[in-house]
């Protein structure tokens, strides 16, 4: 079997239509009752300008809160100075996805759209570098991986190298520390996203309920909120100190968890034939336990079977909610219903079922799937014969543990915003929503939440916003600011800035 063609199965490049995005005209620029003289950014890789997988020059250029502040000094904003990463293609780091630098979208672009694309890193990239300008004039504070539960660890740089970099005393400072020693005058704060994407990614293998310090967990609501609220509290020293706050999507939305799909195992019919031969012993098995001296739930059983059809068929996916069926497969073969050779040839599908409609993939999945688990077996395809493993999926209780979580981190930051003459919330979640529509067009260019170009605002790595992406959030928080401040802070098309470049092509 060939490698699988995994991540836009039928994708056609489209021009949407629908709502239109205005940009109003501020009048005369004035900061209203806000002072923007200086401005202090409080964030991870959202607001540091991660792009395509890597931090790099274009994508800290464009990040949301270097293009808000640019335009902030129409009405008396001062300087903002970011911890420029000097990177024209990303840095190496070992713990990242991409240790090669960003990522550029490879394939062949036809009349019928884009066939085979696949994010793919540039590389190489730049080692990483400390900060040689004046740490203590840096206005963005964001750092890459960080969680809300970080924000007052002492010595966090030396254990994250994006802050390191930056940190004003690698042993000593915390974010916050920092953020208080900057003294800003209006901040932004936008934190908890990946108190929620890290257990997301990891196909919600880590704690449920966590204290934050493994990147896996999914963070405590009860956690999170006295943090979040205790956090926000010391930035506002007195009532002349303003800030937005913005809320956390629903991270199972982005298309990090939407490009590749649940039935992405494209097959012809002979190719169908062959596999459900080979695999019609294991199904044989799923019906021997039905039999009511084991127990066992019948439909449980029979949604483990897997069948292929000629066209796209589902994932074989790793489950390890279902009921471990080892000690039924070892019971079977002490009854000599099974041989000892069957047995070892069933445990790979001791918890495992064809994916659902309802079930997400990660898009690194798609660098899996279709290749062999043993390269010198053809019959050990991943996704087809040997399940996927569970770290790149989500199923709907997955997902609706997410949501409800999400739903508490929101709460909380809606009500720190709602008790607070000072500050106003940006409902970044509700903006993402539309952007999942489809049908928002900006001066006539459609934009959505993909990362296909030429509409997509999403980076390569389908969880960041792309320079345009970026732009149109920035579009947002001056609309907001103006309203919420009285001021006329003048808006910027996002148009202006680019979107993602056409795929390069395959070799």
């Amino acid at each position: 079997m060939k490698k699988l063609n995994i991540l836009l199965l039928g994708f056609v490049i489209a021009v949407l239509s629908g709502c239109t995005y205005s940009f109003p005209d501020p009048g005369e620029p004035t900061s209203g009752t806000a002072d923007f003289t200086k401005v202090v950014v409080v964030g991870n890789s959202l607001s540091a300008g991660f792009m395509d997988g890597a931090l790099y020059d274009a994508g800290q250029a464009a990040s949301y809160a270097n293009i808000v502040a640019q335009q902030m000094a129409f009405v008396g904003g001062g300087d903002f100075n970011q911890p420029d990463i000097n990177a024209e293609d990303g840095i190496i780091l070992s713990f990242l996805p991409t240790v090669a630098g960003r990522l550029i979208l490879k394939g062949d672009l036809t009349p019928e759209g884009i066939i085979s694309p696949l994010p793919s890193p540039i590389g190489p990239g730049n080692p990483l570098t400390g900060y040689d300008g004046d740490k203590t004039q840096l206005n963005n504070l964001a750092v890459p991986g960080m969680r809300l539960t970080h924000i007052d660890v002492a010595g966090f740089g030396l254990g994250n190298p994006y802050y390191g970099r930056f940190a004003r005393d690698v042993n000593t400072s915390s974010v916050l520390s920092d953020a208080l020693a900057a003294d800003g005058s209006f901040f932004f704060f936008w934190l908890g996203g990946n108190d929620a994407l890290g257990y997301a990614s990891s196909g919600a293998t880590g704690n449920e309920n966590g204290d934050g310090t493994s990147s896996s967990d999914l963070t405590d609501a009860t956690i999170f909120d006295n943090l979040y609220r205790s956090s926000v509290a010391s930035l506002i020293t007195d009532k002349d100190k303003k800030g937005v706050l913005i809320n956390i999507p629903f991270v199972y939305d982005v298309a990090y968890f939407k490009t590749v799909t649940w039935n992405a195992i494209p097959m012809d019919q002979a190719t169908a034939d062959l596999t459900n031969a080979a695999l019609q012993p294991v199904n044989d098995v799923f019906d021997a336990l039905k039999d009511p001296s084991f127990g066992l739930d019948s439909d449980d059983l029979e949604a483990r079977k897997m069948t292929f059809a000629a066209g796209n068929n589902p994932i074989t996916m790793q489950d390890d909610k279902l009921l471990d069926l080892g000690p039924y497969f070892d019971t079977l073969e002490g009854l000599g219903a099974i041989s000892p050779t069957e047995r070892a040839l069933l445990e790979p599908y001791r918890q495992s079922r064809p994916m659902t409609s309802t079930d997400l993939v990660t898009l690194d999945a798609g660098l899996v799937l279709g290749t062999l688990a043993d390269p010198g077996n053809p019959a050990t395809v991943i996704g087809v014969a040997v399940p996927l493993a569970e770290t790149y999926s989500l199923t709907l209780e997955d997902q609706e543990l997410l949501a409800d979580r999400i739903t508490d981190y929101n709460n909380t930051i809606r009500s720190v915003a709602e008790n607070s003459d000072d500050l106003i919330m940006f409902d970044f979640n509700d903006a993402y929503n539309e952007l999942l529509t489809g049908n928002i067009l900006i001066n006539g260019s459609g934009i959505n939440a993909t990362l296909f170009p030429p509409n997509g605002a999403l980076s390569l790595d389908g969880i960041h916003p792309n320079q345009r992406g970026s732009a149109y959030v920035a579009s947002l928080l001056i609309d907001l600011i103006n309203d919420g401040f009285n001021s006329t802070i003048p808006n910027i098309n996002p148009n202006d800035w680019p979107g993602n470049a056409l795929p390069v092509p395959n070799p």
